[in-house]
């Protein structure tokens, strides 16, 4: 999707994704808070500097204040009508929409949030390896995929109205590019297992996270 289709879903990104979801799987916020509270687990050290990589609207932005709330929190997202709503969901945050404007920035962690379907495949490795370079030494990033092997996580792909030009990007490829971006560590994990009505089972899921079967995935990657 480009940068202008992005500003006409900006106004309404959390209704087009609420939307595409069936009654029983609708939990905005808990699908936000889950990356970020994974993200407080794995980090070995508190971040000083987190890069929210394709922030768009900024659903990610106020959780990491909550779990991060001594970082410095930066967003970068090609829409600028996005940014607006973001610097409004977290005010603290420094957002930016030109890449040039962090080449000389450093992150403890990065994280991408179902973003990178949206670049275009030719582009992603590119997009990686920026990642990778802007990433202290032994900085962490965590990318965030949906995974295609879920049947009802690709139903809801399907339906969502951004996502309609987007191909979905495969556990082993994700792993695979993030091999080949610059990072020493790289990790594939599972994520999101049961909805809502099965929320109680929800505490096994830390022992499931090799099993390809969750609605998404994580690759974490270290530098």
């Amino acid at each position: 999707m480009s940068e202008n289709e992005f500003d006409r879903f900006a106004g309404k990104y959390d209704a087009a994704l609420v939307g595409a979801m069936p009654p029983a799987a609708v939990e905005d916020a808990y699908f936000a808070e889950y990356k970020v509270a994974y993200m407080a687990q794995a980090l070995p050290r508190a971040p000083r500097r987190i890069l929210d990589f394709g922030c768009g609207t900024g659903r990610s932005l106020p959780w990491l204040k909550k779990y991060f709330p001594e970082a410095q929190l930066w967003g970068y997202d090609l829409s600028k009508v996005s940014l607006q709503a973001a610097h409004d969901a977290c005010p603290d945050a420094t957002l930016v929409s030109q890449w040039d404007d962090l080449i000389d920035v450093r992150f403890d962690a990065v994280l991408a949030a179902n973003v990178f379907h949206h670049i275009p495949p030719l582009e992603q490795l590119h997009a990686l390896s920026q990642c990778c370079r802007v990433l202290e030494d032994f900085g962490e990033m965590f990318l965030f995929e949906h995974n295609p092997s879920n049947p009802a996580t690709r139903w809801v792909f399907e339906r969502c109205p951004f996502d309609v030009d987007a191909k979905m990007i495969g556990a082993s490829a994700a792993l695979a590019m993030g091999r080949q971006s610059g990072f020493r560590r790289v990790s594939l994990e599972y994520t999101l297992f049961f909805p809502r009505p099965l929320a109680f089972f929800r505490p096994l899921e830390r022992w499931m996270r090799k099993i390809p079967l969750g609605a998404q995935y994580c690759v974490c990657m270290g530098r």
